[in-house]
């Protein structure tokens, strides 16, 4: 009994042995599975800090047509560039060229597409045949009352509609300037005294003076100043910004407010293959600049329409003209085919016109509501 006893415990004891070691292999099996999977993250980890330490630092040219005293060019696209540069940790670097130093107005868009600037800023209104979605913000009779919505209303209909024409270069951020005025040599209290003057313009706003009787003289902004003084045209169709950030109080004696025959809209883009060189930490990096900078350039402006207009009165004299209730109805009863006829342009194009004035409209009425005088 006592040698069968001794054998039985010996059986026992191989057999705990066994059961511990299978517990210990499968506690080892999780451990190697654990110990894999955090090291497949740091293998990630390093991948992404290897990407961003061996990414060459890029500078990038940036051709503006401000001059570059102006506010927007001093401050708000030189924030764009410092704020670029911190966010991407110094790997992107902005260099600007200002007052067409390297691109023209109107040759901006082409010339970002091509390569010959990396960035570059613009009023679409230079680029009428090219950006026809764009320019559909022009159009007479359509209301913005404020820069607000000028530029919350360009935001949300790039968004919605994603229009084809800004496919071949990437959008960095949009912003609109509203409402504007006629800038002028002698007083337009009517539609009689604007018949046959010749007014400066761009985009589809030389269709609007047309429609009230005026004489549109196309041309860039930076080019008023000179028509204006030597008798070229006899005033300009622009925001009030202007009057102080291209100097054009110095050549105008009256201003004609109306709100519905004026808006623009100014972007900000990109080169294609540079963007898409960019890996996605960097683009999103860059992203989140471009949306605190349209913020910033809707707060600008609005400053700088109120305060262009004032700096106009105080400095130089220029005197204000507000439209008569019978006259404000005139000019708008004089603008109003505008819409019908700009949709059917639209649809000779091969876009949906309808629902490209449609959104507009819609998106007007939310933001006047929401943002309106």
């Amino acid at each position: 009994m006592k040698l069968k006893k001794k054998y039985f415990n010996v059986i026992l004891f191989f057999i705990a042995s066994a059961l511990l070691m299978v517990g210990c292999g499968e506690q080892t099996s999780e451990n190697t599975n654990s110990s894999t999977v955090d090291n497949e993250k740091v293998d990630a980890e390093s991948v992404d800090n290897e990407v961003l330490e061996t990414m060459d630092p890029v500078t990038l040219s940036f051709a503006d047509f401000f001059p570059a005293p102006h506010p927007a060019h001093a401050n708000l696209f030189t924030g764009w560039a410092d704020a670029i540069n911190e966010a991407t940790e110094g790997l992107v670097t902005v260099e600007l060229y200002p007052a067409g130093s390297l691109l023209a107005g109107g040759d901006i868009y082409d010339g970002v597409q091509s390569g010959i600037a990396d960035i570059g800023h613009d009023v679409s209104g230079n680029n009428a045949g090219r950006l026809p979605i764009l320019n559909s913000m022009y159009l007479g009779g359509v209301e913005y009352q404020n820069v607000a919505v000028s530029s919350y209303v360009a935001r949300d209909l790039v968004e919605a509609l994603n229009p084809e024409e800004l496919q071949d270069t990437e959008l960095m951020f949009i912003y609109g300037i509203s409402p504007g005025v006629l800038m002028t040599t002698t007083p337009v209290k009517s539609l009689e005294d604007l018949r046959g003057m010749q007014i400066r313009a761009s985009g589809t706003n030389v269709e609007t003076l047309e429609m009230l009787g005026a004489t549109p003289v196309a041309m860039p902004v930076s080019e008023a100043y000179e028509a204006m003084s030597r008798g070229v045209v006899d005033g300009s169709l622009l925001p009030a910004d202007t009057l102080k950030g291209f100097n054009l109080a110095e050549v105008t004696n009256y201003v004609t407010h109306s709100s519905l025959i004026y808006n623009t809209v100014h972007y900000v883009t990109m080169n294609k293959d540079v963007w898409n060189s960019f890996p996605p930490h960097i683009q999103e990096a860059i992203q989140e600049v471009n949306e605190q900078t349209f913020e910033e350039a809707v707060e600008l402006f609005t400053s700088l329409v109120d305060g262009g207009l004032q700096y106009a009165i105080d400095e130089h004299g220029v005197e204000e003209i507000y439209l008569s209730e019978e006259e404000a109805q005139r000019w708008q009863e004089a603008v109003e085919p505008l819409v019908d006829r700009h949709v059917e342009k639209l649809n000779s194009a091969g876009h949906n016109g309808q629902e490209i004035m449609d959104k507009i409209v819609e998106l007007t009425e939310k933001y006047n509501q929401e943002f309106g005088n």
